[in-house]
């Protein structure tokens, strides 16, 4: 199975963009089937079943599942990308260079942009340099509203009901202090809240290692690891919950 997701893995790193850092850009659930995964590496994605352990999309371009993205800078690659739970099947969110992009894949239509990150997350002051780009966003529980924003080695946190923030930008090692002296104190390439963990616990993926982190404890709980074995190795975190998310 560690052959078979190194395998694709390596067909999407073909792909490489010069913004292109890391084995992967970005992580999202599918917005159509719970178990459903969608990997993004330059301009090509690819879809993971987390219940089969299976490959069952093949890195293919991004515009071939996203055809709306087409002729936008989107279609060159993302940099960011989450899937919301306030809706059955979720919405698609979208960030590449300084601009964001909602995607209803499961209608196949776009809900709002592309436009500048800056005029629909108002970062302003300290917080301005995350509307040039976000390297990764995810939420701090299995909930929407509020998000962790990631830009190099710094992070914020931002509720985006009250448009406000809530977590001033600061270094990833003073909210993640775990992570001090680790590659991903540098920046993450991508990351992933696992849905089963209320209180917070995160994948961080930074080159090829991937780590997984308990926000509670402040707790390296496995990893740091190549990232195609612990795919294949521990899919638990992906697996579809026995009940649905709550926002």
């Amino acid at each position: 199975m560690a052959d078979s997701i190194q395998s694709t893995l390596h067909h999407v790193l073909q792909g490489r963009t010069s913004r292109s850092r890391g084995v992967v850009d970005g992580l999202c659930r599918a917005a159509d089937q719970d178990g459903h995964y969608w990997f993004f590496r330059g301009d090509k994605a690819f879809r993971y079943d987390a219940v089969r352990g299976a490959v069952v999309e093949p890195a293919d371009l991004l515009v071939r599942y996203w055809p709306l993205l087409a002729g936008t800078e989107f279609a060159h690659g993302i940099d960011a990308c989450y899937t919301t739970y306030h809706q059955p099947h979720g919405y698609h969110w979208f960030f590449t260079g300084g601009l964001a992009v909602q995607y209803d894949s499961v209608r196949g239509v776009i809900l709002q942009g592309p436009a500048p990150i800056e005029e629909i997350f108002r970062f302003s002051g300290a917080e301005a340099e995350f509307a040039r780009g976000i390297d990764g966003v995810c939420p701090p529980g299995p909930s929407d509203g509020v998000f962790w924003f990631f830009r190099g080695d710094r992070a914020l946190q931002y509720d985006t009901r009250s448009g406000s923030l809530v977590q001033p930008a600061d270094s990833l090692a003073r909210y993640w202090p775990g992570l001090a002296g680790t590659v991903f104190a540098e920046g993450i390439d991508a990351c992933y809240t696992v849905s089963r963990a209320p209180g917070g616990r995160h994948w961080f993926i930074a080159g090829d290692q991937a780590v997984q982190y308990d926000s509670v404890r402040h707790a390296i709980l496995v990893g740091p690891e190549p990232l195609a074995g612990l795919i294949a190795a521990l899919p638990a975190d992906l697996h579809p919950d026995d009940q649905p998310d709550q926002p």
